[in-house]
Formats: C-alpha cells, sequence, structure tokens
C-alpha cells in the first residue's frame, strides 16, 4: 500500500514538474512575423534599414519588438516623428493577427544610437509602460490612423 502511494506521489510531481517547464515556453504560434514584418519595414520606404521582429515574454506576457535603423537625417534631435511611428506600427501590424499583448518600437540612428520613440506614442494618444511598451489595442489604434 505504501509502495502505490509513493509511486502516486512520484507520477504527481513528475507531472507537475512537466506543466511547470511547459510554462515557461513561448505560446505557440506563427513564427512569420519574424521575416514579414522587417521585409515590409524596409519596404515601405520609411528610410529603414536592418528592421527585425522578436517576441520578448515577461512571465506570462509576450511583447512585440520591432526595430531597425533609420538615417538620422530623418530624425533630427534623435527623436522620432509621430508620423513615422505611426506608419512602422501600420506596416508591422498591417494583415496581421499577432497574438501579443504589448508592442515596442527600438530605432537606432545611423550612429547605432538609440532614439527616442516615447514623445510620439504620447504624441499619438498612447501610454508607454516602464519598458517602453504600449498596449496591442493603443498600437492598432495608431496604426489605423495611418491609412494602410
Amino acid at each position: 500500500m505504501m509502495r502505490r502511494a509513493r509511486l502516486a506521489g512520484a507520477i504527481g510531481i513528475a507531472v507537475a514538474m512537466s506543466a511547470v517547464s511547459g510554462c515557461s515556453q513561448l505560446p505557440f504560434h506563427d513564427d512569420s512575423y519574424k521575416t514579414e514584418i522587417p521585409a515590409a519595414l524596409e519596404a515601405a520606404d520609411l528610410g529603414i534599414t536592418d528592421a527585425w521582429a522578436d517576441v520578448r515574454l515577461s512571465g506570462f506576457t509576450e511583447t512585440l519588438s520591432i526595430g531597425g535603423t533609420l538615417a538620422a537625417i530623418r530624425q533630427p534631435g534623435g527623436e522620432v516623428s509621430p508620423d513615422v511611428v505611426e506608419q512602422i506600427l501600420g506596416v508591422a501590424l498591417d494583415n496581421r493577427s499577432l497574438p501579443m499583448s504589448y508592442v515596442d518600437i527600438n530605432l537606432r540612428d545611423a550612429d547605432d544610437d538609440l532614439l527616442d520613440v516615447e514623445p510620439a506614442l504620447e504624441t499619438l494618444g498612447a501610454s508607454s509602460r516602464g519598458d517602453g511598451s504600449i498596449t496591442m489595442d493603443e498600437a492598432r489604434k495608431i496604426a489605423e490612423g495611418s491609412g494602410r
């Protein structure tokens, strides 16, 4: 009888560990955004090169990260214009159903210096979180204004 209890306990622990380790994985979804979004951003004539898209996981929350390099001439003062941010979100979210909760934009100038995107997001009516991301709902509202 004691052996059955130990065996049942061992099986229970193994199942629990398996479930917990499965929770630490990114949820299953289509990875095509990793190539489609960068290609679309580079083709959109926004002056973006070396574009990329990825997902980061914090707890159970996924954030779509979009980035690339903008020519320094187009971004005087190190801030990105609201129009450019609006178009980036429009291109990135155009006809894509992405299950992420948040999105952030990371842009660098030709000298590889980080450009400030937050003022543009605020101008567009989005409230950046502590990590610089905005909700996917805010991103979709902004993207709708891009005319895409």
